[in-house]
């Protein structure tokens, strides 16, 4: 049986876009996990850089990371989703990781 897959998310928000960059993405984490995805946790840093946002999602595999995302894009609401994510955020990193073996 092999790991599950998860995006490990990192986003850099802008000081004074947090609260929307926050009430968008409440927004969002239904319509993501309507297509399979299931987000694991989401934080925010208390030490180093504010504001910095870590998201976990469980994905089903490689394959879904595209696919789920082509088809939010072609929602008719995603326009404005996009515009508040390029009005607050500074940086976007995605990366797909699986647990280790000492990993509970």
């Amino acid at each position: 049986m092999s790991s599950p897959l998860y995006l490990h998310v990192t986003l850099k928000v802008r000081m004074d876009g947090y609260h929307r960059f926050c009430e968008a993405m409440a927004k969002q984490v239904p319509i993501i996990e309507s297509h399979g995805w299931k987000l694991v946790g989401a934080w925010v840093t208390t030490v180093g850089r504010l504001h910095t946002v870590i998201d976990i999602w469980e994905i089903a595999d490689a394959n879904a990371y595209n696919e789920v995302m082509k088809k939010v894009a072609a929602r008719s609401d995603y326009k404005e989703f996009w515009d508040t994510l390029a009005e607050t955020l500074e940086e976007e990193v995605v990366t797909m990781v699986t647990k280790v073996p000492y990993s509970p």
